[in-house]
């Protein structure tokens, strides 16, 4: 009979044949932490809703700051083109102007009611669709109709004003959210995920933030352009630069108002910007690799398996190192310590694997912006300024770092909508690479100070504390995670120690143990309920530690007695070459497993205490309702009461 723990790993491995349906039904951190489910499918169901959601209302603002002035101005040869008279546009440009603001409103309204479960998939998604292509297809009609029907008469110099450019980069942004929604829309019909948008809190709170800001923004620029007597998209972009902290100085608060007003405005906004930020470094930097962390470890997995020689026991962790798990071991536990060790090593590689990735993605998406942004800007400012390329690609990076000096800014009403749009979104995207870099040079700097403490000598007291510290790290994090003490297992001063052979722990901790297996053999069920309690009390302690605390092979030996599950014994176990086999063939995992297997709890994406605390909750909670089966069983019952009937007659 499977124990509970093999049950619960069974249900959980089913590596890559999973079945798309299971995805259907989860949220969005179970699919996450599931790495069976379709990952590449994720960015549809998950991401391309998420852009929409943010990028939506950015996209209505655009509509509106197209719709409050005129799009042709009148201009002097001799000044900056925002200086210029406003020629008045006919009626039906503002009535279609009109329409598609409507439109695009109601497409954000409907997406938005989509995603609280306010409207079903079948109506609201077509309709998100639909609304979002009309949108565009009214901007783009008006942009391609304005320079034949809004001629200005002959000799006077003309140009387009920031409202135009600004219809076009809302007609380009709801194109493209139309689109990602369709792709959205074709996995949910080929029936590859549920057709609720699984969004979490954060991510939600992300697309609340972001539509706050951009509300505050298009505000604070109606009430600078009233004090400050500037054009109402003058007044944005003021309030874009000021809020990005950038601040060329083009534009500054001359009235005694205005920079009296500057104070709240500018910490709010910051405060706004902030918020954003920070949930979008969380998101991509977190919630946003997850998926592909856990899908980076199980190819980590797969191809140490591949790359080895099971049959002599060798495994290739990493380039030029291998590992052997029958080196030095003579027993099932010591077996199965070796695999958990190459486990750990799999991990590893997995996780830097995952770090360049991420580091590569931030990066070239920030090199991306910072070039086209350059290209773009070069274009917009070359009559006017003439810039060359490397002036403009000098501009964006001073713009990129936010330093502004204020010798390089954009000036024509093509270059102002641009940099609106550009800023708003490069930004950001140095955040996360900034992140990148930040876990890369630190986990540099923790290997630095490992290798320091295995080579210098002990010369002086700063090197000793040097070299303790790093010990310490060494022995107490497992490579960037702390270590736990199981309840019952180890006492508070006694050490752990992963390369340890079977669980032997010495001191007290190790007669506490001892104790501890006897009382719950003597007390049965109701001591090991006890120790379940316990465990799950030092668990609950453990949820929110930083970094996530990561297990020894003694704690997961302990802990998996408790679920049931016998390290020293070989029936439930497989070895790494059966393994391979059985998923070679197309079998998983059942009621064996390995911890190099699909089935292993160091492959299932969660945090180590999340994962531990859930199966003692369903190991105790088993436990009790087979109690109160056996208290409601009539028989019981009845035997109970002739023994209650017994002791009162005595």
């Amino acid at each position: 009979m499977a124990t509970p723990i093999k049950k619960m790993l069974t249900a959980e491995g089913k590596g890559e044949d999973a079945d798309p349906e299971e995805y259907v039904h989860k949220d969005e951190e179970e699919a996450e932490e599931d790495p069976s489910s379709p990952s590449r499918w994720w960015f549809s169901s998950t991401l391309f809703p998420l852009v929409t959601g943010t990028f939506g209302p950015l996209a209505t603002a655009f509509n509106i700051c197209a719709l409050v002035m005129d799009w042709r101005v009148i201009v002097d040869p001799t000044s900056a083109e925002s200086t210029g008279i406003d020629v008045q546009d006919p009626d039906w440009l503002h009535a279609i102007n009109a329409i598609s603001l409507f439109t695009s409103v109601m497409a954000n309204f409907i997406h938005l009611a989509h995603m609280t479960g306010r409207v079903r998939f079948p109506i609201a998604q077509p309709a998100t669709i639909v609304l979002f292509y009309l949108t565009s297809f009214l901007l783009i009609g008006l942009v391609a109709a304005a320079p034949a029907h809004l001629q200005l008469p002959v000799g006077q110099d003309r140009t387009f004003s920031q409202a135009y450019y600004y219809a076009i980069l809302a007609a380009a942004l709801d194109f493209i959210l139309a689109s990602m929604m369709v792709v959205t829309a074709l996995g949910v019909y080929i029936g590859r995920y549920s057709r609720e948008f699984k969004l979490t809190m954060s991510q939600r709170s992300l697309m609340f933030q972001t539509t706050t800001f951009i509300g505050y923004i298009l505000a604070a620029g109606a009430v600078y352009s009233k004090i400050e007597g500037w054009d109402y998209l003058d007044g944005v972009y003021f309030v874009d630069v000021t809020l990005l902290t950038i601040g060329y100085g083009d534009f500054s608060p001359k009235t005694h108002l205005g920079r009296s007003l500057l104070f709240p405005m500018a910490v709010g906004g910051i405060l706004f910007l902030g918020l954003i930020i920070a949930s979008i470094s969380t998101l991509a930097l977190e919630s946003g690799t997850k998926k592909v962390t856990v899908r980076m470890l199980e190819k980590a997995r797969k191809k140490a398996l591949k790359k080895g020689d099971l049959k002599s026991g060798n495994i290739q962790v990493n380039l030029g190192k291998k590992e052997n798990i029958k080196k030095g071991t003579s027993s099932e536990l010591g077996r199965r310590e070796q695999e958990f060790k190459i486990m750990r090593e799999v991990q590893k590689r997995a996780a830097n694997t995952n770090r360049l990735i991420a580091l590569c993605i931030s990066a070239g998406a920030a090199f991306f912006l910072w070039f086209v942004g350059a290209a773009v800007f070069q274009q917009a400012e070359l009559n006017s300024q003439g810039w060359s390329f490397f002036e403009s690609l000098y501009f964006t990076y001073v713009s990129l770092l936010t330093i502004g000096y204020g010798d390089f800014y954009v000036q024509t009403n093509s270059g102002k909508p641009a940099f609106v749009l550009w800023s708003l979104v490069a930004l950001p995207t140095l955040t996360v690479l900034i992140g990148s870099i930040g876990d890369v040079i630190s986990e540099g700097m923790g290997k630095l100070t490992l290798w320091i403490s295995d080579h210098l000598p002990q010369k002086s007291r700063a090197m000793k504390g040097l070299k303790a510290e790093a010990n310490k790290k060494k022995k107490g994090s497992g490579g960037g995670f702390q270590e736990a003490k199981p309840a019952g297992f180890m006492a508070d001063g006694a050490g752990t120690d992963g390369d340890s052979q079977g669980v032997d722990v010495g001191g007290d901790g190790e007669g506490k143990a001892q104790n501890d297996v006897k009382n719950a053999g003597k007390a049965g069920k109701h001591y090991h309920r006890y120790l379940l309690m316990r465990q799950i009390k030092t668990v609950v302690e453990q949820m929110d530690a930083t970094p996530p605390r990561q297990y020894s092979y003694a704690e997961w030996t302990w802990i998996l007695k408790l679920l049931g599950e016998d390290e020293t014994s070989s029936k439930a176990h497989r070895s790494a070459e059966e393994t391979e086999v059985a998923e070679d063939a197309g079998h998983p995992e059942s009621r064996s497993w390995s911890w190099l297997g699909q089935n292993s709890p160091l492959m299932s994406g969660e945090d180590e205490p999340k994962w531990v605390l859930h199966r003692l909750m369903d190991a105790l909670e088993k436990d009790l309702k087979e109690e109160g089966d056996e208290q409601n069983d009539p028989e019981t019952q009845e035997g109970m009461n002739n023994l209650n009937d017994r002791s009162k007659a005595s």
